[in-house]
This record gives C-alpha cells, sequence and structure tokens, in this order.
C-alpha cells in the first residue's frame, strides 16, 4: 500500500470555516518576507494490521505547528497553527486533504503535524505558544478509537524562502499494537483431548500505560499510578471496546485445533520490566487469554499471561500465538512455565512487516 499523501496549503487565501488558526504570540515581524508553505504529509502504511486498513490509515483531524527554529532569541516561538476536523470530525480514509491555508515568514523553521488528537491546541485555552510547551503535551488512550489513532512527525529545521515552498513531514503512530493471531489446543495429557473440554473465553491488556507526551521523553516507568489502565486487573469499560479488552464469543477449540480469530490491542510505549509483586508498581505489560477446562463436572477457569519482554515500543506490532499444553495460572499475574504454554512473540514493523527483533 502507498504512502497517503496528505496536501496542506499554507499562504495568504480565504480560511475554509473548519480551519482554526493560531497567532504567533510576539506578532508579525515587520517588514518579514512571507512564504506560501505547501506540507506533503507522509502517513504510515499498514502492511501488518488485525483491523481493516481504512481503520489503520483514518484521519479523524489535524493540526499543523510551524515553530521558529536556528539560535536567534525567538527560537522555538510559535510562529502561526492551524487545525481542522474538531467542530466537525473528518472522515478520511484515502487521498488526500487540502483544507488548511495559512501564511509563514521566512527562516528557519521547525514543522510539526499531529494526527488524530483529542484537543485543538491551535487555539484557545488548549493553545501552545513555544516548542517546548508542545512536546510536553499529552494524549489519554482512552480518548483514542480503533478508527482514531493518534500519529506526529516532524520535519525538522528547514529554511524556508520567499515565494513557494514545499516541505513533507512523516507522522508515526505513537502507540504499539498487540496482537492474538491464534490459539492451538495441545494438551498433553489425554484427558484435555477429549471432546468439548477446552473453551478460549475472553482475551485483553493488563498494565496498560495510558499517556504519552508528543516528544516521547516520558517513559511509563515515570507515569504516575493513575496515567496506567487495567493495573492487575481486567478492565471491560475504562477504553473504547477494543483498545484493551476484546469480548471474546466463548469457543470450544477441539483437541489439535486452532482458534484463529486475531484479537487486536494498543497501548503506549512501555519501558518496564516484568514484576510478580503483590501491589501495583510499574511493571510490563501483559497479554492475557482467559480460557476454561471442563474437568468432567464444571468448567474451570485458567489464565495464560504473556508479558511482553524487553519493552513496548510506538508504531511496532506484537504478534501473539499461543500453543497450550496444560492449565494455566489460577492468577492473571502470575506466569505460566513454558511447559503449560508455548507462546511465540513475533516483532514487526508495523508499516513494512519486517521482523524488528529475533522472536522472543
Amino acid at each position: 500500500m502507498k504512502n497517503l499523501l496528505l496536501f496542506l496549503s499554507f499562504s495568504v487565501a480565504l480560511l475554509p470555516a473548519c480551519t482554526k488558526h493560531a497567532e504567533p504570540p510576539f506578532g508579525e515581524d515587520t517588514g518579514a518576507k512571507s512564504v506560501e508553505l505547501h506540507v506533503n504529509l507522509g502517513m504510515p502504511q499498514t502492511k501488518v494490521s488485525a483491523q481493516s486498513e481504512t481503520h489503520e490509515k483514518m484521519i479523524r483531524n489535524v493540526q499543523i505547528f510551524v515553530f521558529r527554529a536556528g539560535n536567534g532569541p525567538d527560537a522555538g516561538n510559535l510562529e502561526i497553527a492551524a487545525s481542522a476536523g474538531f467542530d466537525t470530525e473528518l472522515d478520511l480514509a484515502t487521498g488526500s486533504y487540502d483544507g488548511i491555508t495559512l501564511r509563514s515568514s521566512t527562516g528557519e523553521r521547525e514543522i510539526w503535524a499531529v494526527v488524530n488528537d483529542s484537543q485543538d491546541r491551535t487555539s484557545g485555552a488548549d493553545a501552545v505558544a513555544t516548542l517546548g510547551d508542545f512536546l510536553a503535551q499529552t494524549h489519554d488512550l482512552r480518548d483514542s478509537r480503533q478508527d482514531k489513532l493518534l500519529m506526529t512527525g516532524t520535519s525538522g529545521t528547514v529554511v524556508l524562502h520567499e515565494g513557494r515552498e514545499e516541505v513533507q513531514v512523516d507522522v508515526r503512530r505513537m502507540a504499539a499494537s498487540v496482537i492474538l493471531e491464534s490459539v492451538t489446543h495441545d494438551f498433553s495429557s489425554p484427558a484435555y483431548r477429549k471432546a468439548g473440554v477446552f473453551r478460549v473465553e475472553d482475551c485483553y491488556l493488563l498494565n496498560v500505560p495510558g499517556r504519552v507526551n508528543f516528544g516521547q521523553t516520558y517513559p511509563a516507568s515515570a507515569l504516575p499510578e493513575e496515567a496506567w489502565y487495567a493495573r492487575m486487573s481486567k478492565e471491560t469499560s475504562l477504553c473504547e471496546p477494543g483498545l484493551i479488552h476484546d469480548a471474546v464469543t466463548p469457543r470450544t477449540v477441539e483437541y489439535g485445533e486452532s482458534d484463529t480469530t486475531p484479537h487486536s490491542f494498543y497501548a503506549y510505549p512501555n519501558d518496564c520490566e516484568f514484576s510478580e509483586d503483590a501491589s501495583w508498581c510499574a511493571r510490563s505489560t501483559l497479554l492475557v487469554l482467559e480460557a476454561s477446562i471442563f474437568n468432567g463436572t464444571e468448567w474451570l477457569k485458567f489464565y495464560y499471561p504473556v508479558a511482553i519482554t524487553g519493552g513496548l515500543q510506538a508504531n511496532k506490532q506484537y504478534r501473539v500465538n499461543l500453543t497450550i499444553h496444560r492449565p494455566g495460572s489460577l492468577d492473571p499475574n502470575t506466569p505460566v512455565r513454558f511447559s503449560d504454554v508455548t507462546a511465540l512473540v513475533r516483532v514487526l514493523d508495523w508499516e513494512n512487516g519486517d521482523p524488528y527483533s529475533p522472536e522472543i
């Protein structure tokens, strides 16, 4: 799939009704030369996915920030900013977008783009005035949807000249994707190979970092407790369905068969190590499968937690395949032994599908 290009035209033309502009807090330079700046926004590809391509590349709103760069006393100050899609959400899955028009002065500039944010930070009470202020802005996972994933990107420092310029800003997803691809029934004991004794019942993430800043400088290990979701226990209603919990229709899986229904989740980056502490502390994200086994009298519930070791990184996809050999843990926070379940975790670049690291 080719990159989507989002064309944002900066000029002196009249503004469309859906677009908002933020004027620089220090006013315009007297006699400053102006430039008509066209920004090509490169959208991430989605060669690996568990949901529809329409969701993966959906654009709901856009914000552009132009900051002064260089070594001058005004470096880092906002030159101008614009937004679209907050009064009425955009609904762009393909093609290009030409809805923003503004003017910039010439000189060294740093251009940032934000796609699918929860707030308009170009004007009003949430307006940012400096690059430092912008990079410190945070986004909460609960404000995301499967078709509204936060993306950011920057041009780096560019020099704008009088007349007309084109600059490309590539945006990338701020979240990681965790997918349970398959569950295979391969019990070692003949007692559990009987027909109708093993069923998949639920799937979710535990210990989910729910906040990220635009500069990606606040690690999950430094987040306050309230910025974590599903802390050591399942949460089904905190975020939109499908973000950290997927309502599973219980399905019986016979011996030798696999349930290949994909379950896709999202979490912000996590640099924490695995922990079995009984009380809460920042820790690695777990993908948890709930399953039940019929012992001839009743259904008994077991958990198969998979720790994403090595940490979650933005714009990476973690694809998990489980092969069940024995009953699992009685607690979702207690790890299972290798003899109980084989967990194959592949880390892939979300865009091109290339392996990012050896299989875990």
